[in-house]
């Protein structure tokens, strides 16, 4: 039930595992050495959080955990420190799943699907996971406004789970 796009994925039926990557250019990226999980706090983004820690101890690789704060729709920016707060403890609660492993983590301002891509970007990830639909998504959609947005203007690979 992943959706994979931006790439192919090689998987490992036999022993139920990730191990590499073909982007869109043909470059063979073996066991993702950079993997990027915007974190939102909700029950499909968990899903996104245990497939990165799964790749994760079984690749070595480095875990970025990215938490974007939309402040576009604040209506009263006195609130804002506060919400900082609450949304740093969802991200904090995120990196505890990764003690041991190597993670940063990041909670920045602005709109969720640019700040990814930016990220995506600027770390040079080897793949970004998300879930299909995060804490803005509808039942009523097939894809969440910001996985959709990911996916349509990024270069970087990205694994989507239900």
């Amino acid at each position: 039930n992943k959706i994979v796009l931006n790439c192919f994925l090689g998987y490992n039926y036999n022993c139920n595992e990730f191990y590499f990557l073909i982007n869109l250019k043909g470059m063979i990226i073996m066991a993702a050495r950079r993997i990027l999980v915007p974190v939102d706090g909700s029950e499909p983004n968990l899903k996104a959080i245990e497939e990165a820690k799964a790749m994760a101890v079984n690749s070595e690789s480095k875990i970025i955990l990215l938490h974007v704060v939309d402040v576009d729709y604040l209506l009263d920016h006195s609130i804002l420190n506060e919400l900082k707060e609450q949304k740093a403890k969802i991200l904090n609660d995120a990196y505890e799943q990764f003690i041991g492993l190597d993670v940063e983590k990041y909670l920045v301002l602005g709109d969720p699907a640019e700040e990814i891509m930016k990220k995506a970007k600027e770390d040079d990830v080897d793949l970004i996971i998300m879930a299909k639909r995060g804490l803005t998504g509808l039942k009523r959609y097939l894809i969440g406004s910001v996985t959709s947005k990911v996916v349509t203007h990024t270069d970087s690979p990205i694994l989507i789970l239900p």
